[in-house]
């Protein structure tokens, strides 16, 4: 009897035992298993649509006279960056102040990178393919500047020669930034919940789940497409103005805010060498509705945009907020080879373009006196390559804001 009862005993127990592994096999079925990676995360990046139609309106080639080839001039409108840099912020909980950072380097397409899962985060994306571009942060919680070094120039508005007068004024004249696009993601927490992952097979053959984080980046940039117009330019010994040598802008902001995309209040001038070769134009119709016979040449410029505006945010307004007026300086080379400088108000049509587009300046050159039309190159004292540098003096250098 006791040898049956212990054998009945352990039957028993064999079979609650069965029973215990059905039930947990059962249950771990059913269950959602946390994923096997909690520290993947793919970033995808796009490229915002970077026509010039979606910055400058979809009727800005009917404003453009220039005949732009970018087979000869180069490129006109924005160009896609190769390498993204994420400076992603590791946050408290509790304030959400950055504790601590880390940088990687993406393909435009995106990447993977360990993040953990419930951990709140910021994320900075901006490319990494820029040469001029200086990017400044005094400490994790502060502003993200980037901005320009100065050249070695001082711009003074007041022209000497042009008959349209500007204000006398001095400017640090900034270098062109490079093209600059960026996104940045604020308060983001990294998903606990498995339904918010993708599970993939990774090029091991491991199962692996992500979340995905998606970011559009959007130019931080804008180019300005600057055309001169001389009308009247014929008299009877043949052209008065054959060309342009140099372009500057005043009123322009220094940089950007990174985080906010806001521009900096700090006014500089940029100035742009490249100018293109004149073309000369038949029965023209001009901006005013009149035609006439003229001479066409124009310049690229990239820019911050205005000074303290956040022009994607702006750009639907009619004008923006004139924080300082812009002049543009260009240098006219005259049949005698003089370069003479001209001076104008280009304010009105800059702001009501805050993320570019085409900006005309037309220029009669009947109104400029003969004494410079013919006066002989070698008494060329101002302009040259930067078309509204005069009175040099001593340099002059605003600072620059890190």
């Amino acid at each position: 009897m006791t040898q049956q009862g212990t054998n009945k005993t352990k039957k028993m127990q064999m079979v609650a035992c069965l029973l215990l592994l059905v039930v947990s096999t059962f249950t771990s079925c059913t269950r959602k298993d946390l994923f096997l990676r909690i520290d993947q995360s793919e970033i995808r990046i796009n490229i915002n649509d970077i026509r010039l139609d979606m910055l400058w309106g979809i009727d800005w080639q009917t404003s453009m006279l220039y005949n732009w080839d970018e087979q000869v001039h180069g490129r006109l409108g924005y160009t896609e960056p190769e390498w993204i840099r994420a400076t992603i912020y590791d946050l408290n909980s509790h304030d959400f102040a950055r504790t601590g950072s880390f940088n990687r380097n993406f393909t435009r397409a995106g990447g993977r990178v360990s993040l953990t899962a419930g951990q709140w985060y910021d994320m900075l994306f901006y490319n990494a393919d820029t040469e001029y571009v200086i990017f400044g942060q005094k400490d994790l919680n502060s502003d993200y500047m980037a901005t320009t070094r100065a050249t070695s120039l001082n711009v003074y508005t007041r022209a000497s020669e042009s008959t349209a007068q500007a204000p006398s004024r001095y400017y640090s004249d900034y270098n062109q930034p490079d093209e600059l696009f960026g996104s940045f993601i604020d308060d983001m927490q990294i998903s606990e919940d498995p339904d918010h992952y993708e599970t993939i097979i990774d090029s091991l053959g491991n199962v692996v789940s992500v979340f995905n984080i998606e970011t559009v980046l959007k130019p931080y940039t804008f180019i300005y497409l600057l055309q001169v117009v001389i009308v009247n330019n014929q008299d009877d010994k043949g052209a008065r103005i054959l060309g342009g040598k140099g372009m500057t802008v005043t009123g322009l902001a220094q940089g950007v805010e990174l985080f906010s995309r806001r521009t900096h209040s700090e006014a500089v001038s940029v100035t742009s060498e490249d100018v293109k070769p004149t073309q000369s134009f038949k029965n023209l119709e001009l901006p005013n509705g009149t035609t006439a016979d003229c001479e066409v040449f124009a310049s690229r410029i990239l820019t911050w945009g205005l000074p303290d505006v956040a022009p994607l945010q702006e750009r639907t307004k009619a004008s923006t907020e004139v924080i300082d007026d812009n002049y543009v300086g260009v240098g006219l080379i005259t049949r005698s080879g003089y370069v003479y400088n001209y001076t104008t108000n280009i304010t009105e049509q800059m702001h009501q373009r805050p993320t570019g587009g085409v900006i005309t300046v037309i220029i009669d050159a009947s109104e400029i006196d003969d004494k410079y039309i013919d006066k002989p190159q070698s008494e060329n004292t101002g302009g040259g390559f930067n078309a509204s540098v005069e009175n040099w003096g001593n340099e002059y250098n605003a600072s620059v804001t890190i």
